[in-house]
């Protein structure tokens, strides 16, 4: 058998599962099909439940999976094919061309500083632009990690805006003294032989707009808890540099309103619990906000709140000490309150006290249950592994072989098989990564 390793997802999870393959001597491929690493945790300036800074333990850990000869990281890249060979697996990967040559970018942004495209930031989740040219996170200073990478389908060298509108800029071109920017690049394949595969493609979270959830894209007021976690986010790649403001009026709230449960515990869209993750990400934000504020008023409105794990009762109890406020029940509906444009109404039967409150808020933030990603389909027909009811990747057993899947040889780790906290997708990682190595050594 083969001494080799693919890892899909460079989340924590497949983080974990690389390095610790890599010191029982595998060689790992980690494919991550975005062009940083760190999963949706390089998004979040702080975690849960002590509130400490993820660059504390995840920028090691990038360098880590950086400088380890033995794992090869492939960014921007895909999953496309796998066949099984010889009780082998056969795995084509795509890479994107990033028209920039890793070896000669330094990731000072004087490229994306000329380029004349503006376009959503899908890192600050639509809050503030970036350029079609940009530095997807400088902080990371792994070549490939922190490298320039050119968004081609908004580059005015691609689509444009529109079609026939193609035009020959060469703004970031001419920024690079380095003479970087490489538009020669093609999309490429490639074939590598494993002998078991890891799956740790993580998850996303629920998305409000489709149903107008809360009046979240009718009302600008109302956002969703990752679009607040890059709103405090004061590392320097947040859109605000850690200011919450009112994306109305980009006026600091007096008032805020979280909401749980937005997208889970609910017939209409999720019937399932995120595990408690959602109930104490809004905790923490509302920590944090009432921390750097403690003039703010904050309410959380919840079914029920699951503090199930270690620190977790301890940060519910910091917040009432601090002055947040609960109000349980489900809301019923927000609405704009009449004769103050911006201004919020959370309507909602308080079941402790037994009527109904109209809470008045600036802003609103919807803590929205955790789904599986967009490619769980994809992952699962190609490698036949079932999904759930709630289309997760299913484990082969949840209490005896939670690493692994019916699919021999192919594992799986972290959110690609429902929502976890960190500690949980980490140790996951590494149960995987054993049971990888057991495999793909021919122990088992």
């Amino acid at each position: 058998m083969r001494k080799v390793v693919v890892v899909v997802g460079a989340g924590v999870a497949g983080m974990q599962a690389a390095v610790d393959l890599a010191e029982m001597g595998f060689h790992v491929y980690l494919v991550e099909k975005e062009p940083w690493v760190g999963g949706r945790v390089a998004r979040f300036e702080k975690v849960f439940p002590k509130n400490e800074s993820s660059a504390s333990f995840l920028r090691p850990r990038v360098e880590e999976v950086a400088c380890n000869e033995k794992i090869e990281l492939m960014s921007y890249s895909e999953v496309v094919a796998v066949r099984r060979v010889a009780g082998e697996f056969e795995v084509t990967v795509e890479q994107k061309p990033r028209y920039v040559d890793a070896e000669k970018c330094t990731s000072c942004g004087q490229c994306a500083e000329k380029c004349p495209v503006e376009v959503p930031c899908e890192f600050n989740e639509g809050l503030g632009t970036r350029g079609a040219v940009y530095v997807p996170l400088p902080q990371q200073e792994a070549p490939l990690c922190a490298c320039a990478v050119v968004d081609f389908e908004n580059c005015l060298r691609g689509k444009g805006k529109g079609e026939g509108e193609r035009k020959e800029c060469d703004a970031c071109v001419k920024a690079c003294e380095r003479d970087a920017i490489d538009f020669s690049q093609e999309k490429r394949q490639s074939k590598v032989k494993a002998g078991a595969i890891i799956l740790a493609t993580g998850a996303a979270t629920y998305d409000p707009e489709p149903r107008n959830d809360y009046g979240y894209g009718i009302y600008e007021n109302v956002v969703t808890a990752m679009e607040l976690e890059r709103l405090l986010d004061s590392s320097g790649s947040g859109p605000t540099s850690g200011k919450v403001v009112r994306p109305s009026d980009c006026k600091e709230p007096s008032r805020v309103g979280f909401i749980n449960c937005v997208g889970s515990r609910d017939l209409r869209t999720n019937a399932y619990c995120s595990g408690g993750v959602c109930c104490m990400f809004n905790l923490k934000n509302a920590v944090l906000l009432k921390e750097r504020r403690p003039e703010i008023s904050c309410y959380i409105f919840y079914t029920d709140l699951r503090a199930s794990f270690r620190g977790y009762e301890e940060l519910y109890n910091r917040a009432r000490e601090i002055g947040v406020r609960f109000v349980r029940g489900r809301p019923a509906e927000v609405v704009e309150k009449e004769g103050r444009k911006g201004a919020l109404v959370v309507r909602v039967e308080d079941t402790l006290k037994g009527k109904v409150r109209n809470v008045e808020v600036d802003l609103v933030v919807l803590g929205t249950g955790i789904v599986p990603q967009k490619d769980a389909e994809k992952m699962s027909k190609m490698l036949k592994i079932p999904r759930g009811a709630d289309g997760f990747l299913t484990e082969a057993n949840p209490k005896l072989n939670p690493a692994e899947t019916v699919a021999e040889g192919v594992f799986v780790a972290g959110g690609a098989a429902g929502p976890k906290d960190i500690q949980f997708a980490v140790a996951q990682g590494s149960a995987a990564a054993a049971k990888a190595a057991a495999r793909a050594a021919g122990l088992k």
